[in-house]
């Protein structure tokens, strides 16, 4: 089958899709809690990007890396283990080998912070809405988070019998079931819901080696479940817990570039720019598994309400990271087992919604324990460095981390059109490291053996003020400056603390950002745009040792950096029967001070360039961040006099500017833009109790990939990770609820 591109963005426009439940003549109210309230998305000053359950389940995305098709300006990283993956917001993330950091961006599901991407969601099917909180959040939400939020909102129990079920088949054997029961348990005081997942794929990296393992499957499978008491008018209890289960062969890289005469040309499979294969004898493997319990508990007090939320979470993430795109066995042995075990706990009073002066105040704790154990054996042969013989190193680490906090925000209505809010936060953060390494003699750069045990702490105040003012009865304007927070972070990486230092200190970024919500024709058009200039101060960065193998990273201070830029999003239903949505954003994010910043493999000596391992990357390009995202949506029902249902066809748009992968800026490392479209169409009853479509995702066969790297010392010069959509697939879904 021959497909040809549009050959305008106008062409794309006129037949572009999001889904809606039903057609409607003006737009639904988006209801958001991203002040721990449950506002409407147009009265919050704040820059948000809202995706519904609904939408991700008609566009068939079940994991976080979907977002960053949805949400420009949002982006995703993948990493070796599914505790290495990063999310990162306006071009700021947390993206480090070391798992005693926290996340520049934080992940809060149903109230409880994630001190971990990998202890989040990997799966979206029992999603009610993802809310993309964009800046510093930490007056409001628990942990810290000084670049933006992930703020997940699961199903509750229903007062009503509800039950339903999803699945999907798709090109590579992907298949995605869902099913969910939801209801009253005991008449007019417990509700129940459950919901299961299960998400499977085989390999999209074929392997060549006779008997080799394919790489980059899907395999997991989870479920929730939650129980709501009502013990009084004024008292109410929700007990939940969340069980994920994920094995995969995991995150291999096919050869784009190596070195004439390498190992990796020598004995390495295809090489190319759009190679999605290898030749590898060995194999890479990544289990993860996660147990969160919830307890949240709602008082009344007259007009006020008072929460409690308590939660523990538990999370074992294995990775066994020994491919190396080539025949040799180099590392036998690279596996890291780690151990993570969060406690949380939130007091927190919210005023009535009407009057004067309405507020929300509480204290917040944090503790994680974090254990880690890594076994690396490096065969001589492997690498070249001799006939036989090894190498080996271990690590074992343990890492405590506690969080107090007090924090509020109060809103004053000056006037009926002009509001005035002040939040502030005080936190105190204890850290303690210890870490273990036991190294090898040999000219490999790798850190000396020792033993660490150390202990810091910090304590800082935050603040954030905004200014409201109703220019129209539905449109707002607002501004805002907000000075952030992040505590200290902890070098425990597998060659130990490389850089001399074992603490790293906090981030501290400031952030300046203006905006306008507005709806018009009769609430049938959403126009809601942001500009914004914030600043890090000492941001916490991952590095790596120039021309190490096996890789070394370490956790350092980046100087400062910087990102400015706008976002812009509309929402319009044209006709009963046709609704489009666009959204855009411009990401200017830098390194506006790092003037040692350290070089990357074989960059060349000189003014400028790499002298004594350093390199001033003072107004380089931050990594991931791509400058020009946007997404442009709509859908068209076709309405069926004579049936219970409609039939719709929509088209999805979707462009990413070309992004630098490299903190360094390696510019081997260089992703190239790209677009892609999906196509869907299918029938949809007019109740909502049914949806059958099929879908096609990457239309005209896009190559794109979605991180490069490498790894010099055995010539590969870049390699890329692929996504599942790095080409065009095929799939069809029915959904079904009662």
């Amino acid at each position: 089958m021959t497909l040809t591109r549009p050959t305008s963005l106008m062409a794309a426009l006129l037949v572009a899709i999001t889904a809606h439940a039903a057609p409607t003549p003006k737009l639904e109210e988006v209801v958001v809690t991203a002040q721990k309230r449950a506002e409407s998305l147009q009265d919050v000053a704040i820059s948000i990007a809202v995706v519904s359950g609904a939408e991700l389940a008609a566009l068939n995305k079940t994991q976080i890396a979907d977002l960053s098709r949805l949400v420009p300006g949002f982006t995703f990283s993948e990493g070796t283990s599914d505790a290495g993956r990063n999310i990162l917001i306006r071009g700021i993330g947390t993206n480090s080998f070391s798992r005693s950091v926290d996340l520049s961006v934080g992940t809060v599901v149903d109230n409880v912070a994630s001190g971990s991407l990998s202890g989040s969601v990997l799966d979206f099917s029992d999603v009610e809405r993802v809310e993309v909180l964009r800046g510093p959040q930490g007056m409001l939400f628990g942990k810290n988070s000084s670049a933006g939020l992930l703020n997940i909102t699961t199903h509750a129990p229903t007062p009503e019998l509800a039950t339903g079920f999803r699945t999907s088949y798709g090109s590579n054997n992907l298949v995605n079931l869902y099913g969910y029961a939801s209801g009253p348990l005991v008449e007019d005081s417990l509700l129940g819901r459950i919901s299961l997942y299960s998400n499977t794929m085989d390999p999209i990296i074929d392997n060549e080696y006779p008997g080799g393992d394919d790489f980059n499957d899907r395999d997991e499978w989870g479920g929730r479940g939650k129980l709501r008491w009502l013990l009084s008018d004024d008292l109410d209890a929700q007990l939940a817990y969340t069980h994920i289960k994920r094995d995969h062969t995991c995150c291999a890289a096919a050869l784009r570039q190596v070195t004439a005469g390498s190992i990796a040309a020598r004995e390495g499979g295809p090489v190319g720019p759009k190679n999605d294969k290898v030749k590898d004898n060995d194999t890479s493997k990544g289990e993860t598994k996660v147990d969160i319990y919830s307890l949240e508990l709602n008082y009344s007090l007259d007009d006020f309400m008072l929460t409690s939320i308590s939660a523990y979470t538990n999370e074992n993430v294995y990775g066994a990271a020994r491919a190396d795109d080539y025949t040799r066995t180099a590392l036998p042995l690279n596996d890291s087992f780690e151990k993570y075990e969060q406690y949380t706990q939130e007091l927190r009073l919210t005023s009535p919604a009407e009057g004067k002066i309405t507020y929300v105040a509480g204290l917040y704790y944090f503790y994680k324990k974090v254990d880690r154990s890594f076994y690396r054996y490096i065969d001589l042969y492997g690498i070249d460095q001799g006939t036989s013989g090894a190498l080996s190193v271990t690590n074992e680490s343990k890492t405590d981390s506690e969080s107090f906090a007090g924090f509020g925000q109060a809103t004053w209505n000056i006037t009926d059109r002009s509001r005035i809010s002040l939040g502030a936060r005080y936190n105190f953060d204890q850290l303690g490291h210890q870490q273990t390494v036991g190294s090898f003699p040999g000219t490999l750069p790798e850190a000396p053996p020792g033993t660490v045990d150390q202990k810091t702490n910090d304590d800082a105040g935050s603040w954030r003020v905004m200014v409201e003012h109703d220019i129209a009865a539905d449109a707002m304007v607002y501004a805002s400056y907000a000075k952030g927070y992040k505590g200290p972070g902890s070098n425990s990486l597998p060659s130990g603390p490389t850089s001399g230092e074992v603490f790293v200190d906090p981030e501290i970024p400031s952030s300046y950002e203006v905006g306008i919500k507005s709806q018009w024709w009769d609430n049938r058009l959403r126009v809601n745009a942001a500009a914004y200039y914030s600043t890090f101060k000492d941001f916490q960065a991952s590095a790596q040792v120039a021309g190490a193998f096996p890789p070394i990273f370490f956790l350092t201070n980046a100087g400062e950096l910087e990102t400015k830029g706008v976002e812009l999003e509309v929402n319009a239903q044209l006709t009963d029967n046709f609704a489009v949505q666009g959204s855009l954003a411009y990401t200017d994010a830098i390194f506006s001070d790092w003037p040692d910043a350290p070089c990357y493999s074989r960059q060349p000596a000189g003014e400028n360039e790499c002298n004594s391992g350093t390199q001033d990357l003072s107004g380089a390009r931050m990594p991931n961040s791509p400058k020009w995202s946007t997404y442009l949506a709509g859908t068209y029902y076709v309405p069926i006099p004579s049936m219970p249902f409609d039939g719709f066809a929509s088209l999805n748009f979707f462009y990413r500017d070309e992004v630098q992968f490299d903190t360094a800026n390696n510019p081997l490392f260089i992703g190239d833009p790209y677009d892609t479209f999906d196509l869907y169409t299918g029938i949809s009853a007019r109740d909502g109790r049914y949806r059958v479509q099929f879908y096609v995702q990457n239309l005209f066969d896009q190559f794109y990939v979605a991180t490069l790297a490498g790894q010099e010392v055995v010539g590969v010069e870049a390699a890329q990770i692929l996504p599942y959509t790095y080409k065009r697939r095929f799939g069809v879904s029915v959904q079904m609820d009662w």
